[in-house]
């Protein structure tokens, strides 16, 4: 027998995101716990993150070395370091870790007894306490500070010892969760995308510990961070292309009642990333260490791996979003986020295709598409992981302005990045070692500034309103209603 998927249909407003009935009533106690710690964990992190964000994009504003202190470069490039880390490590790893207990759930072979539970209470553990092992180097002063692509570093022991704690506490529950599937014949799609994910993000791990024993000798340090890290963090943005494709799928799924496309397409698209993924730690075994030639492949990954199973999920959601525009616009606030995320992470793609190794648009590129990742990790929380917590807001045109505000912000951030970079202004320099001697130059870093604070702004509103239903008394448990009926149609 085919898929068959249990669709929840949008209920009429206030309560307008019904609960997911392929998860609904299914999280044990202890899972419940588990997911309320992986929703928190990350939206503590995402907050930490905005905050540095905001700081950063003022630093970068024409003048703002004669007025703000943090603008001088050592201190900035050690902001940054902790607000990459925390906005595009530690906040997407928490997301993944709620999902990876989502699904979980699901699964039919999910109760291990005390070995699944103290697998998961440590695992949540572990991935808080890394928190405070990465801050307190930054608020010590202590290491220096690296700037490498993807995962930028404070060259510290104890900056290690917490990435190396982090990595570890994602690791527990994907394990957990592989090992419940593998005693299925029939994996639902959405978990089956989920469980893509982690396996991406085990063979990123792989790819660090070959990138670490295949070292070049005689590299300095700052070399050294960038080489372990590269690899890894460009298989890393897989796992979050998957996961963003799979946030789609269930947004989608549950707010208009229809998957974009058939489960085993989806499952098939979720393969091909994976696949392209599995190429990483072969690459280690083919060119010498550090060598152009890896670097080039590494990317060529990005370019023909990557673009096709993404290209078929996103496409499949827009053609999905374009036939059924009035209940997107008049359904659930959620719907409009997909549809702002797709708009951010093309747009991102293309100028990718443009970018410049040494100035500003290669940020604006990964800045575009893995703030389309966040913009759809945070409808998530409305749409998926608070109403299983039992938590729901009627805030439908506060949440409407959320989405917006981030991103129609990140596109004024990215665009003027864009231009200033064309014009050749440096990336990752702050104040006057930016050169902005042009009109131009002076002008679009105006527009990324105002950009970042707009987005910075759709931030906060997330950061608040998810935080408050988060630390509100649960109310009655949340089930299944009579509308969530099987699936016979289009979608199987």
């Amino acid at each position: 027998m085919d898929d068959r998927e249990v669709i929840a249909r949008s209920l009429p407003p206030p309560v307008d995101v019904p609960v997911d009935g392929n998860f609904a009533g299914k999280l044990t106690p202890d899972l419940r716990a588990e997911l309320h710690g992986w929703t928190v964990l990350p939206l503590a992190a995402l907050a930490l993150a905005g905050f540095l964000a905001l700081l950063l994009a003022l630093a970068r504003m024409p003048g703002a070395e004669n007025i703000l202190p943090w603008t001088g470069q050592t201190f900035f490039q050690k902001l940054l370091v902790v607000h990459v880390s925390f906005a595009f490590v530690v906040w997407y790893l928490g997301v993944q870790g709620a999902l990876t207990v989502v699904v979980t759930a699901q699964s039919r072979s999910a109760d291990f007894g005390g070995l699944s539970i103290l697998v998961g209470r440590t695992a949540m553990y572990g991935f808080g306490l890394s928190f405070i092992m990465l801050l307190i180097p930054a608020l010590a002063d202590l290491g220096e500070p690296s700037i490498n692509n993807y995962i930028p570093l404070l060259v510290h022991p104890l900056y290690f010892a917490g990435l190396t704690l982090l990595a570890v506490s994602l690791a527990l529950p994907i394990i957990r969760l592989l090992i419940s599937l593998a005693h299925q014949r029939f994996v639902e799609a959405g978990t089956f995308g989920v469980a893509c994910a982690g396996v991406i993000y085990l063979i990123a791990l792989v790819c660090v510990v070959a990138a670490w024993f295949t070292l070049p000798p005689n590299m300095d340090i700052a070399g050294a961070a960038e080489y372990v890290m590269w690899g890894g963090g460009h298989i890393l943005q897989f796992a979050n292309t998957a996961l963003m494709l799979c946030g789609f799928y269930f947004l989608v799924r549950v707010s208009l009642g229809e998957t974009p496309l058939p489960p085993l397409w989806f499952k098939a698209m979720m393969l091909l990333l994976v696949a392209g993924a599995a190429a990483g730690p072969l690459l280690y075994l083919t060119f010498e260490g550090g060598s152009p030639a890896m670097r080039l492949t590494f990317t060529h990954l990005y370019w023909y791996a990557l673009p096709l199973p993404a290209g078929v999920v996103m496409f499949s959601v827009a053609a999905l979003l374009i036939r059924r525009r009035s209940d997107v616009w008049a359904g659930a606030p959620e719907v409009k986020a997909v549809a702002a995320a797709l708009v951010l992470f093309v747009f991102g793609g293309v100028i990718g295709f443009f970018e410049g190794s040494v100035d500003t648009r290669t940020p604006s590129h990964y800045h575009a598409m893995l703030i389309a990742v966040t913009l759809g990790f945070i409808a998530l929380y409305f749409g998926l992981l608070l109403p299983l917590l039992r938590r729901r807001t009627e805030r439908r045109r506060l949440r409407t302005a959320m989405y917006l505000l981030l991103g129609g912000g990140q596109f004024l951030h990215s665009l003027g990045l864009y231009i200033a970079g064309l014009e050749g202004v440096a990336r990752k320099t702050a104040g006057a070692a930016q050169d902005l001697d042009t009109a131009t130059k002076i002008t679009f870093m105006v527009v990324e500034g105002v950009g970042g604070v707009i987005a910075v702004t759709g931030g906060i509103i997330f950061i608040v309103l998810a935080g408050k239903l988060l630390l509100a008394k649960t109310g009655h448990d949340v089930t299944a209603d009579s509308d969530f009926i099987p699936a016979s149609g289009r979608g199987e």
